[in-house]
């Protein structure tokens, strides 16, 4: 059975091995236990109901086992399943609406272009600092109602509590992820407050008002969830942002394509988003015995899948070896969860990048990268911590 370390800094799911082990066989032996490589299979485990988020499982298996992250983590909505997951979920879906992401989009399209003037005058630019970080941070405080003077509070909390799916890659890692959740609890607190005195027209406000009128979540819950939300609406967006970047630069001639056809946009975000997803990996952990397709997984065992290397499984998407904005792609995409689970930040993802490429594509030429890229790690939500580019007129 091969072999994957996807803990060591330097492993890549994208690397010759990954994909010589996925056509020799649907999973891969790795630190972490059973390393899913294949669309099908990952797909049929995401909506296996006799596999959880690992709840505390996941903590202890890294040795936390009390303190802020635990305390964040522990009563998170994706650790709640059945009656429990549908109640806290129902908060966040009566507030957050379909609706309120289209109504956003004039912000975000002003946005992308207030940064690209930026861009366009500094030329070099380290992307993530100049642009990833900041479109997500404006968008989440336009929806949630947060002061822009806090937003670089944000910037650094939300991107390092992103780092508690990678708590195997050691380091610092488990400091960084405490600070920004003690950081976070301690202002939506704070925030909740001012909104149940001071309500406006924004998501928190909405979900203030929700739960005082129907009880149906207790104020530890409704911060958990508000803090949970300002992670996912920043982190996974600023890392999508900057793989789609990296993803352009290898295939300029895709660029242009996207400057030419700016209809493509919504084609071109799904394949940026298959081809180099923020959330490289995801797990879950057997809350029982069971036998998957001839392997024996015993209950408390966490499966890892490989989402990266499975949205490129030739299996489920032929031609997926290449990155063409103008393919069909019938299968969906992984990196979003299935099932009751599936994420609820993912069309507020999608109209950013939706708006934010044409928009940078109709106004640039095709990014250079122009120095060294450091990564996140390939565990969790992965993508540039640093990535300096160059963006010119086009020509």
């Amino acid at each position: 059975m091969p072999y994957l370390n996807v803990v060591d800094p330097g492993f890549d799911f994208t690397a010759p091995e990954v994909f010589a082990a996925q056509a020799a066989g649907w999973w891969a032996e790795s630190p972490l236990g059973p390393l899913v490589l294949r669309y099908a299979e990952t797909q049929e485990l995401l909506r296996d109901r006799r596999l959880d988020h690992g709840g505390d499982g996941y903590l202890i298996q890294h040795g936390v086992t009390s303190g802020p992250i635990h305390d964040w983590w522990a009563p998170m909505i994706v650790n709640h399943d059945g009656a429990d997951h549908r109640r806290l979920r129902g908060l966040v879906g009566r507030a957050f609406t379909p609706r309120m992401v289209e109504q956003v989009r004039p912000f975000i399209r002003e946005t992308v272009e207030a940064l690209a003037d930026e861009v366009e005058a500094a030329g070099d630019v380290e992307f993530v600092e100049a642009f990833a970080s900041r479109l997500p941070l404006a968008v989440m405080g336009e929806l949630l109602g947060v002061p822009a003077d806090d937003h670089d509070l944000f910037s650094v909390w939300s991107s390092d509590i992103g780092l508690i799916f990678a708590l195997a890659a050691g380091g610092d890692t488990v400091s960084r992820v405490e600070r920004a959740v003690a950081g976070l609890d301690g202002y939506v607190e704070s925030l909740i407050d001012v909104k149940m005195a001071r309500p406006a027209d924004d998501l928190i406000s909405r979900m203030v008002a929700v739960w005082r009128d129907e009880r149906t979540v207790s104020r530890a819950e409704l911060r958990n969830l508000v803090v949970t939300l300002v992670f996912g609406a920043h982190d996974n967006t600023l890392h999508q942002l900057s793989n789609a970047m990296v993803t352009f630069a290898e295939h300029p001639a895709q660029w242009g394509l996207l400057r030419e056809r700016p209809e493509l946009a919504d084609r071109a975000v799904t394949e940026v988003m298959r081809w180099r997803p923020s959330a490289a990996s995801v797990f879950r952990r057997a809350t029982e015995d069971i036998d998957y397709r001839g392997l024996a997984v015993a209950a408390g065992t966490f499966v890892t899948m490989a989402v990266q290397a499975a949205q490129r499984d030739p299996l489920a998407y032929p031609g997926g070896d290449a990155f063409d904005i103008t393919a069909v792609r019938d299968a969906p995409l992984l990196q979003f969860g299935a099932g009751p689970h599936y994420c609820l930040g993912s069309a507020l993802a999608h109209a950013q990048l939706s708006e934010a490429l044409p928009i940078l594509a109709r106004r640039f030429s095709p990014p250079v990268v122009t120095g060294q890229v450091t990564w996140r790690p390939a565990i969790g939500t992965h993508g540039p911590n640093a990535l300096p580019l160059c963006f010119t007129r086009p020509g």
